[in-house]
C-alpha cells in the first residue's frame, strides 16, 4: 500500500507551484520541447505541448498540495505543462500573478478563487486573451456565465458535505456540538455551514453551543478551538470546516486526554486525516476534491485543443465520506493495488471518445 492518498486516489478514481507569491511562480515541465505558439483561437490547437496555468489560494495547506500535484499528475501522463502559483490568500496578489501568466503566454488557466471578489476581471483578462478559463472550488458567482466568461465550474457540493460532516457526529450519537468554520463569506465556508445548519434543523435534540469562522490551517484551528472548548468543555461533538482545522481540535482534546469522550469531523481526506483515523483519534472526513484541479486541467487543456466542452455548467462532486467505520473500505479500494485507468482515457485530445464524468465513489 502506497502512503500518500495522493498518488492512489488518482489511479483508483474512475474520472478524472508550490511557491509562495513573493517568491515568484512555480513551473512544473518535463524535458524542453519549445512551447507552443500562443493564439487567440484555441480551435486551431492541435495536441501540441501546452501550458496551463494553475492559481490557487495557498501552499501553506495540504490539501491544495494535494491539488497541485495531482494536476502534475495529469501533465505528466497527457502532455501538457503547467505553471503554478499561489497567492498566500491574498486576493490583489492572485490577479498579479494571473497577469503575469497571461503575460508568460499560457495557453489556458485553471483558476481555484481566493473568493468571488477575483473572478470578473480575471475571466475579462483571459477572454480578452483568448485564453480558456476553468473555475474551480469557490463559486464565482451568479453574474459570470459558465460557457461565455468561463467554461465551466468544478467543485465539491458543500452543503452536502458540511452535512454529512454534521450527520456523521449525530449518527454517532453526539449531542452538544460546536462549530469551526472556514473564512466568511467564501462560498465553500457558506455552503458548508449551510449544511450544518440542515442537520440541526432536522434533528432539533442537538444543541449547537458555539460556532465560530476561523480560517482554513492548523494554527486558525487551534487558536479556535482552545477558546471554544475552554467556554464548553462539556462538548461531545467537533464539526470542522477541513482536516487541518480538525486535526487541530483533535490535538487540543488529546492534551486534555478527552479525544476517545469526544468525536471530531473535518473535510479533504488528507493523508493525516487517514491516519489519525487510523489511531482512533479523528472521527471522519469527506474529501477526494482535490481531484477538482486536475478535472479543470484536462478540460482546459481539451478546450485549448479547440475540443467542445460538454459536460455539466456547474459540477459539484459527491465526496468520499469515511469515519473509523468504514475506513477499511476505503483503505482497501483506495490505498492498495495498481493504477487502473490511464489518464489519457479522459481527455479527448488524446481519447476522442472521452465522456467527462466527475464521480468520485467508494463502490
Amino acid at each position: 500500500m502506497k502512503k500518500r492518498i495522493l498518488a492512489i486516489l488518482l489511479a483508483g478514481c474512475m474520472v478524472f507551484g508550490l511557491a509562495a507569491c513573493s517568491s515568484g511562480s512555480q513551473e512544473t515541465e518535463k524535458e524542453d520541447t519549445g512551447e507552443a505558439e500562443k493564439t487567440e483561437e484555441p480551435a486551431e490547437k492541435s495536441g501540441e505541448e501546452l501550458t496551463i496555468g494553475y492559481s490557487y489560494p495557498t501552499a501553506n495547506n495540504e490539501f491544495w498540495g494535494n491539488a497541485l500535484e495531482y494536476v502534475e499528475q495529469a501533465a505528466d501522463t497527457i502532455g501538457f505543462k503547467v505553471t503554478a502559483d499561489d497567492c498566500n490568500n491574498d486576493q490583489a496578489e492572485q490577479i498579479q500573478d494571473v497577469d503575469s501568466m497571461i503575460s508568460s503566454g499560457i495557453d489556458a488557466l485553471v483558476l481555484g478563487p481566493q473568493d468571488a471578489s477575483v473572478c470578473a476581471g480575471i475571466a475579462a483578462s483571459c477572454k480578452s486573451a483568448g485564453i480558456p478559463l476553468v473555475i474551480i472550488d469557490r463559486w464565482p458567482g451568479d453574474d459570470l456565465k459558465a460557457g461565455d466568461d468561463y467554461v465551466c465550474f468544478i467543485g465539491p457540493d458543500d452543503e452536502v458535505a458540511g452535512y454529512n460532516v454534521a450527520m456523521s457526529l449525530i449518527d454517532a450519537g453526539c449531542k452538544k456540538l460546536v462549530g469551526i468554520g472556514g473564512y466568511q463569506g467564501t462560498s465553500v465556508a457558506e455552503g458548508r455551514k449551510a449544511g450544518l445548519d440542515k442537520a440541526l434543523k432536522e434533528n432539533t435534540d442537538v444543541e449547537l453551543l458555539q460556532f465560530e469562522y476561523a480560517g482554513e490551517n492548523w494554527d486558525d484551528g487551534d487558536k479556535a478551538f482552545r477558546n471554544i472548548y475552554q467556554s464548553h468543555p462539556d462538548v461531545d461533538g467537533v464539526w470542522c470546516y477541513n482536516d487541518s482545522l480538525a486535526l487541530a481540535s483533535v490535538n487540543v482534546l488529546k492534551e486534555e486526554n478527552k479525544v476517545s469522550e469526544v468525536k471530531v469531523g473535518g473535510m479533504d481526506l488528507l493523508n493525516p486525516a487517514v491516519e489519525s483515523m487510523q489511531a482512533k483519534e479523528l472521527w471522519f472526513s469527506t474529501g477526494g476534491h482535490y481531484l477538482q484541479a486536475a478535472f479543470g486541467a484536462v478540460v482546459a487543456y481539451d478546450v485549448a485543443n479547440g475540443n467542445e466542452y460538454d459536460g455539466e455548467a456547474k459540477v459539484q462532486l459527491q465526496l468520499l465520506a469515511v469515519s473509523q467505520e468504514n475506513l477499511k473500505e476505503f483503505q482497501d479500494k483506495f490505498l492498495s493495488g495498481d493504477a487502473p485507468i490511464d489518464w489519457t482515457s479522459v481527455s479527448k485530445v488524446t481519447n476522442p471518445d472521452a465522456v467527462y464524468d466527475f464521480k468520485i465513489s467508494l463502490d
